[in-house]
């Protein structure tokens, strides 16, 4: 039989198993890094794609080719990208095409062919060992005007990814020396009182002199064989150190156990200050997360705002150019003495023309600055003060009868308690049934001069009212329907309307009233929304 060492497997026990473990931990969090690598570089090239996107719209509505250029150069310094092309949709024999529009190219870096149907090759993002592409449409709305196609360079993830498998080899050796300092010291920590012990008792054995006794050892097991060896000892003695020993006893055991009590005091002192921590770094993240939303909804508000108001701004001073020249022309035949009455009628008519479209684009916009001042006012300054809510109803499809004469066509149905009084802001409330009954007229109602509109109101609790607006009009988009509280959302763009008006009320609702609101909708079959204020 082959006697092996207790020190060796001690030494290789421990060795072998912290190698394993930190092996397994390191392989893993590598692997994980890497996707987490992987994932954020495919997250940001579609982040870009979809920002380029949203920016290059604009020049793609007004065939701006030396704008977008002008665009691009802002990535001259960005390693990041290498090509841009941007194709414009167009459609020849009702077949949809595609055609070249712009391109960027990163300097050092040769130009790639002009291929259109690479927008049919990639379905979103396609990515491999070199490079990442991505092709997303470019809308405005719903209209797609035309593709973008973007590619990536891999080359800073791929030395990540190589600086973080080199860390985690630097880091395996490191752990695999410190295994050994630390199982040579386990080694002697552990053997050296039970060789102190083997050797006491060959004393004992030899001299027969049972007044020795074994050591004290902080091993459990070591304490137990001595606590036996040195009763047995005890026996022989003929019970002359018993109560000694019994004392003795005792004593080790109060150790023991104030030894435990502070081992858990101390534990539970450091798992405490871990979930401090832990705390704090959660709640800064969510400070983050908040921060990185309001930006994000700010920077869309802002870009909704450009776009909305460019388009009136730019058909002014299109108008206005025309306007000009044609003043021109005219003063020009009039120092001529070559003017005539045709001509000056023609420049009458075009002047009328012109002046109306002028008139009819500053109004627009005039109309989009009030929504604006609308959507930013502060509604807070109203006191709360308390009302009947089925007067105000009747009080707000009063007036909207006078503002909106399509809505002689259409009943309107009230059920609400009369007696109900709600304690709430008046104004606020009456702004948003306001914009609700408006919202019916001009999208429910479009396209058909008849239906019904019903105003539900009952207490839900004690504190909470419960408004059910409900029309028979032809309903919301399923595409638009998640996005409908959004700024800038609407599917009558192109008829003057703005998107802002159900952003208002969500806005109004969430923020001023303390509530919540929630739409529902059948496409064809009317909408319904459900509001629940504090009142």
């Amino acid at each position: 039989m082959r006697l092996g060492s207790i020190r060796q497997g001690i030494t290789w026990l421990v060795v072998t198993t912290s190698l394993l473990l930190a092996g397994f931990a390191l392989i893993v969090l590598s692997l994980t890094h890497i996707k987490q690598l992987n994932q954020l570089t495919e997250q940001r090239v579609a982040d870009m794609t979809q920002v380029i996107a949203n920016v290059s719209s604009r020049f793609l509505l007004f065939r701006d080719a030396e704008g977008i250029d002008d665009y691009f150069r802002q990535f001259s310094d960005n390693e990041f990208l290498q090509h841009i092309h941007v194709y414009e949709a167009n459609v020849v024999a009702e077949q949809p095409a595609l055609r070249y529009f712009a391109s960027y190219n990163r300097e050092g870096l040769a130009p790639i062919p002009v291929r259109t149907e690479i927008v049919d090759e990639i379905n979103g993002l396609r990515s491999n060992s070199n490079s990442i592409e991505m092709v997303t449409p470019i809308r405005i709305d719903s209209e797609v005007l035309g593709y973008l196609y973007l590619r990536a360079d891999r080359k800073p993830t791929r030395e990540l990814i190589l600086q973080t498998t080199v860390t985690a080899f630097v880091v395996w050796l490191v752990l695999a020396l410190l295994a050994w300092v630390i199982a040579m010291s386990v080694r002697g920590q552990l053997l050296r009182p039970l060789d102190q012990a083997v050797g006491i008792i060959q004393r004992i054995t030899r001299n027969r002199d049972y007044s020795i006794r074994l050591p004290e050892s902080n091993l459990i097991e070591l304490q137990q064989l001595g606590l036996a060896f040195n009763t047995m000892l005890a026996r022989v003695e003929q019970n002359l150190v018993r109560q000694q020993q019994a004392e003795k006893q005792a004593l080790d055991l109060n150790s023991e156990l104030e030894r435990q009590v502070q081992q858990r005091t101390t534990a539970l002192r450091e798992a405490n200050s871990e979930l401090l921590a832990t705390l704090e770094t959660l709640h800064q993240f969510q400070r983050q997360q908040i921060e990185t939303e309001k930006m994000s909804s700010l920077g869309d508000l802002i870009a909704g705002v450009a776009h909305e108001i460019n388009t009136p701004v730019g058909l002014v001073i299109t108008s206005t150019s025309i306007l000009r020249d044609k003043l021109d022309l005219l003063n020009e035949k009039f120092n001529d003495n070559s003017i005539t009455r045709a001509d000056f009628e023609r420049f009458i008519e075009a002047s009328a023309d012109n002046l109306e479209l002028i008139q009819r684009n500053i109004e627009r916009t005039a109309d989009l600055i009030n929504q604006f001042r609308q959507l930013a006012m502060d509604q807070l300054a109203e006191e709360e003060k308390t009302f009947l809510i089925a007067e105000l109803c009747r009080t707000v499809v009063n007036q909207s009868r006078q503002r909106l004469p399509e809505l002689a066509t259409i009943a309107v149905h009230i059920d609400c308690p009369e007696e109900l009084e709600v304690t709430c802001r008046m104004g606020p409330l009456q702004h948003v049934l306001a914009e609700l009954v408006q919202n019916s007229v001009i999208h429910g109602f479009a396209e058909r001069h008849y239906g019904e509109i019903e105003i539900k109101i009952v207490r839900s609790a004690p504190q909470q009212v419960a408004i059910t607006y409900r029309d028979s009009g032809s309903g919301i988009p399923a595409e638009l329907e998640r996005r409908i509280f959004d700024p800038f959302i609407t599917s009558r763009r192109r008829k003057g309307s703005t998107g802002l008006g159900l952003h208002l009320v969500y806005n109004l609702v969430t923020q001023v009233l303390g509530g919540t609101i929630e739409v529902s909708s059948k496409h064809r079959d009317g909408a319904e929304f459900t509001l629940k204020i504090r009142a």
